[in-house]
């Protein structure tokens, strides 16, 4: 396997084909910093051709950088390549597709000669104002082969210093991909890239077959996200790539933070299951495997959870059997009063709970929500909530006794810092983040939403709390 092997990262262009996704200037470099310190080696920025817009976000990310080389989309166009070298990047990717389909719906019919010249125009000015090329051939997995050796000699000629080969639409599986990386390396020898999308799941393991046949550089995001069903998990290769001795320079305690950051700048939830950050997947239930791993966790255990900056959590009693939830039926519950004696960190404290609704309260539900009524109290009363962190999103909303939602006063405390609540408000919480709250003056309701069926079992009983600040 190639262990000279470079990761580049597009979490901040690619994870922005990502449905519904568009980082700020300031989440880009948040990001784009803790990929640096990650210890990606490139990273992709964004296209600043797209706008002015978009050209002044990439400039100031470029401003705050310091570690990886970074790199700007473009396509086989002048303009956009000056767009890039405006940005102050290392890197142009200049990219172009070949094939009977891309002709047809993307070049309004020309042939491959004019996209051809384009691409040699598009390199060569790049190369005249000093920057990197990389050449992306586009769909390369759907490309005849001929036609890919043709434009290989055209952007080489041209002064591409890497050339990219992209399975635009993840089709490739461990023997095509291996035979074109195998086949490209030997023909030309240059610096290989890929770019593997994840359609049919084989995106990893395409990316260590492309490693074991001889490719540079492989394009990755955190978590995955991208079009579609996205690309190389970042935090996957990375753990992989280590625990098979190919490459030791990530910083795997930083898993968490990376991945959680990107998913609330994004809004992209793994699920329970993902590999390495999935909520789940550090979690022994079978009474069977309990024992084994208080025994020796490597009974059940590929490496130890702390490796990447978790905990396992061992649970070996069985949930009780519900009333059955299929078919759906719709079903109307009651509220019910209950004491902070259900509530970890919680003590009684001025007001009435009502919880209205759980896992108790209808089976089917998927999130808990609880809403306290304050009567006039004593000013300053005693706090009667302790930090703490659940694994999900949570929300707080307050609705003082005027018409208007004005009449309440409470303190909420998030991530270290305090602030007055002046109802009407809401307050997000993101999974991860310390806080709590207590009432201070006034009449209302305060509820809360935790995006858990249990208020218990979402909670985090260890140091897995997250701190986003800087």
């Amino acid at each position: 396997m190639n262990k000279s092997i470079k990761i580049l990262d597009s979490t901040l262009r690619e994870g922005e084909q990502h449905s519904d996704v568009r980082f700020s200037v300031e989440d880009k470099i948040y990001i784009m910093k803790l990929l640096e310190e990650f210890g990606v080696d490139i990273i992709e920025v964004g296209h600043p051709g797209i706008s002015v817009e978009d050209e002044n976000i990439c400039r100031e990310v470029v401003l705050n950088s310091s570690k990886s080389e970074l790199l700007m989309h473009a396509r086989a166009n002048i303009d956009e390549v000056h767009a890039v070298k405006r940005t102050g990047a290392h890197w142009v990717g200049i990219w172009a597709s070949f094939n009977n389909i891309s002709l047809e719906n993307k070049f309004g019919g020309n042939d491959f000669s004019y996209v051809s010249m384009k691409t040699r125009q598009a390199i060569e000015e790049a190369k005249k104002l000093n920057l990197k090329v990389r050449f992306t051939i586009e769909d390369a997995s759907r490309t005849p082969l001929a036609i890919i050796d043709n434009i290989i000699k055209t952007a080489l000629s041209a002064g591409a210093d890497c050339i990219s080969v992209a399975d635009t639409v993840g089709i490739l599986n461990s023997e095509t991909c291996q035979d074109l990386v195998t086949y490209l390396k030997r023909t030309y020898g240059c610096v290989l890239e890929i770019h593997l999308h994840n359609d049919l799941g084989l995106s990893l393991s395409n990316a260590l077959t492309a490693i074991n046949s001889g490719v540079d550089i492989v394009d990755t995001s955190v978590m995955g996200i991208g079009e579609r069903a996205g690309i190389v998990d970042l935090v996957q290769l990375a753990t992989a790539l280590t625990q098979f001795g190919y490459k030791k320079n990530f910083k795997l305690d930083l898993i968490q933070k990376l991945a959680r950051s990107v998913s609330l700048a994004s809004g992209y939830k793994p699920d329970e299951t993902r590999p390495i950050i999935g909520k789940n997947v550090f979690t022994h239930t079978s009474a069977y495997h309990v024992r084994a791993v208080r025994s020796n966790p490597e009974t059940y255990e590929p490496f130890n959870p702390q490796l990447v900056g978790r905990e396992r959590k061992l649970k070996d009693i069985r949930p009780t059997i519900t009333d059955s939830k299929l078919p759906f039926k719709p079903s109307i519950k009651k509220p019910f009063i209950k004491g902070a004696s259900e509530l970890k960190y919680h003590t009684d404290g001025p007001g009435t709970r009502w919880v209205h609704l759980d896992s108790r309260i209808d089976n089917k539900a998927s999130f808990y929500v609880i809403q306290r009524l304050f009567e006039e109290t004593n000013k300053n009363p005693e706090k009667h909530v302790d930090k703490h962190t659940h694994h999900c999103d949570s929300a707080f909303l307050f609705w003082g006794e005027n018409s208007d939602g004005t009449g309440l006063t409470c303190c909420v405390q998030i991530d270290g810092e305090e602030h007055m609540i002046i109802s009407p408000a809401t307050v997000f919480i993101p999974a991860f983040i310390e806080h709590s709250y207590h009432y201070v003056s006034g009449k209302g309701s305060f509820t809360n939403i935790v995006l858990a069926p249990d208020y218990n079992q979402s909670l985090i009983e260890s140091n897995q709390s997250l701190v986003l600040t800087n």
